[in-house]
This record gives structure tokens, C-alpha cells and sequence, in this order.
């Protein structure tokens, strides 16, 4: 294994604890009083709790936490899997962030059987769904991952 995977696969449980400390954090401080804590005009942190998947979908949906955890975990291993062979370094970086995200929401279900988020960004009253720093490591891996396929010359994934 590379020195450069080596880093990243450090990196994995640096952020994952990062994301736990922010997570219990806001369970704390804003959760338990149910407050709203406005950064700026743009920013705010807002308890919500994610029972479903991305943006909320499915929420009401029986066991989709089970379900969650199910999926979640396969396709954890299928990344760390896929970690492994590639050599490619941003394709490595990028695989390295989405697990980071799904591993962190995974502790989130396995513990809360829903998902933390609470990083509430608005423009009026228009409202992105709340999410969380996995969610953001995974957001900015997939955008590394696109990128990644785009630009490169070949396929390097062995």
C-alpha cells in the first residue's frame, strides 16, 4: 500500500471523529433545549433528526432504518474494497471521504436509529435540507469522484 492511501486511510477515523465530536456536540447544545442557533443570515444550526435517506425521503416508510443499516454497511465494504485496488490518488481521496460520511451516519443509525443533522443553510425562506459533516464528506467526495472520471486519461483502477 502506497504512502498516500496510508494518509488517507488515517484520515478515515480523523474524520469520522470529527463528525461524532460536531454530532454530540449539537445533541448537547441545541438538541436537548430544541433551539435554533443563527450564525448569520445564511447559517443556522437546527436540531433535526433524519430517520430516512438523503433529504429525508422515505422517512415514514417502516424499518427504513434497518434497511439503512443493511445497505449502508455493504456498501462500505464494497468502497473499502474498491479503496484497495484503485491507484488512482484522487480516486482514492474521493473513496476515502464517502466512507468517512456513510460510516459516521452508519454510528448515527446503529445508535440513534436516525441521523443527526443540524447545519441548517438558507437564502430567505428558502431552506436546504439540514445535513451533517458526513454528509458534506460524502458530497465532496462524489464531486472529487465526477471529477476524477472526467478528467482522466485512463482507467486506473487495477
Amino acid at each position: 500500500m502506497s504512502k498516500t492511501k496510508k494518509k488517507l486511510l488515517i484520515l478515515i477515523p480523523l474524520f469520522i471523529f470529527l463528525d461524532q465530536l460536531s454530532k454530540n456536540w449539537m445533541l448537547s447544545n441545541v438538541f436537548d433545549s430544541q433551539r435554533i442557533i443563527e450564525i448569520n443570515k445564511y447559517l443556522n444550526f437546527v436540531p433535526v433528526w433524519n430517520k430516512g435517506i438523503s433529504f429525508g425521503m422515505l422517512s415514514n416508510f417502516m424499518n427504513i432504518n434497518f434497511f439503512m443499516i443493511i445497505v449502508t454497511s455493504s456498501i462500505i465494504l464494497f468502497l473499502f474494497f474498491w479503496f484497495q485496488k484503485t491507484k488512482n490518488r484522487n480516486l482514492s481521496l474521493s473513496l476515502s471521504l464517502i466512507i468517512s460520511g456513510a460510516i459516521g451516519n452508519l454510528i448515527d443509525r446503529l445508535s440513534h436509529k436516525a441521523v443527526v443533522d443540524f447545519i441548517d443553510f438558507h437564502i430567505g425562506n428558502f431552506h436546504w435540507p439540514a445535513f451533517n459533516f458526513a454528509d458534506t464528506y460524502i458530497t465532496i467526495g462524489a464531486f472529487i469522484y465526477v471529477f476524477t472520471i472526467f478528467t482522466s486519461q485512463k482507467d486506473n483502477i487495477a
